[in-house]
């Protein structure tokens, strides 16, 4: 693998050749984490030029092999003082190999905004003042006017610039590393934009014949099992989650938002606001779904998850102000899943009187004005761009945070799909609906139940984890679960060995590159262990203890319940009863 190490402060830069760190940990997040390990960014500040951002691409990376042009970010996160990182589609997994990089790692911080440009063995910097202060669109739109429209982009918005700690770092407009702040430690650096300037448009593959013949051979099976995407994307799960009673609602004290339908996705968003399929590189999943607001004259690419944070936390009902939310988002840099859990709990808070704002449910208007001063941290924004659990301990309001190791929940409640419940709290970022991706077995009724958290349960997700990570490495999209039958007992593994073989040249087996995932989750978890976290942080918040009701029903998690399995996944683990990594673990998986 072609690693670039790039010194901001220094403005100096190093090309190195690791040929071992695909065969220990493929790519993506498993490269990141190691070169993140090796480096010790677990002992730096998050917002100091130490702490390194490390930017993977996988081995399956532009080979074409569909639903594999993902890229990863590794840095510590400033939301949260542990793991950060985050994944994104688009262009960049594969246009940044096609620019001669696997992994770019910075550290340092310019003395003046920059924009790093990597073309090959080029690597330049240049002034990004007239960037600087500029939205995160609009900067793309006019590095691209520059430097041409297959190199890949990424940006930073005034969010990422003013450091709000869960500032996200943009690309292809509306794709995003979101999650746990890397926008903000790119900001911290001075860092407005890098730009990956293809020189070729193919990477090596030992076996080509043998790689093209099983993608035309997986295509037709690819295309049937991804037909529920192509028919309504993320944004079918808001027309599931509430009848299900999975779609937290009012700052997580309901399981349905009421008059749902107005945000529903077949009732209001795809009649009156879809205007097509949009798709990742090489993708004909194609799950991405732009609409265009009528208010307010803009085009977003909606997803669940903005909609659960937005309409569902908020009540905000008026889809139009949901869509408004998710363009200032975009423009300005902020990870919307967060956003929204801190615009619901400014509601809750501010009810109570213990925030100098009058805000109710449902005032799209007002939150979006907040938005902005979140942004450019004016006002309490400032307080609020701290996100939930410091603004809590600042209000005094900890019992009313919603976070687990300080990240704010995704749109799936634990007390109706309990494996969700496991889930947030093992999660290696905090409350990461990715992790384990247990929602995707709970939905359906798998392995015991939506309502049961069990031994098969666990056992479940300790192997959707292991999966998680293997993902995240090659780096692959999740939502690819059905189409390369990831789940216990299917042929997943089997799969990758093949296509690994085919495009290094070396063999793999099933077992390797689960041994793999299984390598990368513990490497992850002694990184967190080394920032400080044990058993006490793997935990569920009071809030979502508390039992609520739906259609008649209660319904709730108990800590014993989540405790019993967390006794089971650590033992899973070959971790102690504290949730730390054994010896012989660690030294079992070549990491000692």
């Amino acid at each position: 693998m072609r690693v670039l190490y790039v010194d901001l402060a220094r403005g100096k830069t190093r090309m190195e050749a690791d040929q071992g760190l695909m065969r220990g940990f493929l790519g993506g997040r498993g490269a990141g984490s190691w070169i993140f390990y090796r480096l010790g960014g677990h002992r730096a500040d998050p917002l100091s030029p130490d702490n390194p951002l490390i930017v993977a691409s996988g081995p399956l990376g532009g080979t074409r092999v569909p639903m594999a042009t993902r890229a990863y970010a590794v840095f510590k996160s400033p939301l949260t003082g542990i793991f950060g990182g985050s994944g994104l589609g688009g262009t960049l997994g594969a246009r940044m190999r096609y620019a001669g990089v696997d992994v770019l790692v910075v550290v340092g911080k310019a003395d003046r905004p920059t924009t790093l440009i990597v073309r090959g063995d080029e690597v330049r910097f240049e002034d990004a003042s007239d960037l600087w202060g500029r939205d995160a669109i609009e900067s793309e739109v006019e590095l691209k006017k520059v430097y041409g429209r297959n190199a890949a982009v990424l940006t930073i918005g005034p969010a990422g610039e003013n450091m709000v700690r869960y500032a996200s770092i943009n690309h292809e407009y509306w794709r995003q590393f979101g999650r746990t702040g890397a926008g903000a430690v790119m900001g911290s650096k001075r860092l407005k934009a890098v730009v990956f300037i293809p020189v070729t448009n193919e990477v090596n593959v030992a076996r080509a014949d043998m790689l093209d013949a099983w993608i035309r051979e997986f295509l037709p099976h690819f295309m049937e099992k991804t037909r529920p995407l192509r028919d309504g994307g993320t944004l079918r799960l808001i027309d599931m989650g509430n009848p299900m009673g999975f779609f937290p609602a009012y700052y997580w004290t309901r399981l349905s938002l009421d008059g749902w339908e107005a945000v529903s996705w077949s009732k209001k968003i795809l009649p009156e606001h879809f205007l097509r399929p949009e798709a990742c590189l090489y993708c004909p999943a194609a799950c991405h779904r732009p609409v265009k607001g009528k208010k307010f004259d803009v085009v977003v690419d909606l997803e669940y998850e903005t909609v659960f944070a937005v309409s569902g936390l908020c009540g905000v009902k008026d889809i139009e102000w949901t869509i408004k939310v998710n363009d200032l988002a975009d423009r300005l840099g902020l990870d919307t899943i967060t956003l929204g859990n801190v615009l619901a709990f400014a509601i809750t808070v501010s009810k109570r009187g213990r925030l100098p704002l009058e805000l109710d449910w449902g005032d799209g208007e007002a939150l979006a004005r907040l938005v902005e001063d979140i942004a450019h941290r004016r006002g309490i924004g400032d307080l609020l761009a701290e996100g939930v659990l410091r603004a809590a301990r600042t209000l005094g309001m900890e019992d009313e945070a919603v976070h687990v190791k300080g990240l704010e929940p995704a749109g799936y409640d634990p007390r109706v799909l309990r494996g969700m419940a496991l889930n947030y709290a093992i999660g290696y970022r905090g409350a990461d609906h990715l992790a384990t991706m247990a929602y995707a077995i709970d939905i359906p009724g798998k392995f015991g139940g939506a309502e049961y958290l069990g031994p098969e349960k666990v056992e479940a997700i300790t192997y959707m984890e292991d999966m998680a990570a293997v993902l995240d490495s090659l780096v692959l999209c999740k939502f690819g679960r059905d189409a390369y039958d990831l789940y216990p007992g299917g042929s997943g593994y089997e799969t990758f060995s093949k296509l690994l073989t085919w495009v290094t040249g070396v063999e793999w087996k099933p077992e390797d590159v689960r041994a793999v995932g299984e390598r990368i989750v513990t490497l992850d978890r002694w990184l967190n262990v080394n920032m400080g976290v044990t058993r006490k942080d793997d935990r569920l918040p009071e809030p979502l203890l508390r039992p609520v009701e739906f259609e008649g029903k209660q319904k709730a998690v108990t800590r014993e319940e989540v405790d019993a399995a967390l006794t089971y996944y650590y033992q899973l683990r070959g971790w102690d009863e504290n949730g730390i990594p054994r010896r012989e673990t660690l030294k079992r998986l070549d990491l000692e």
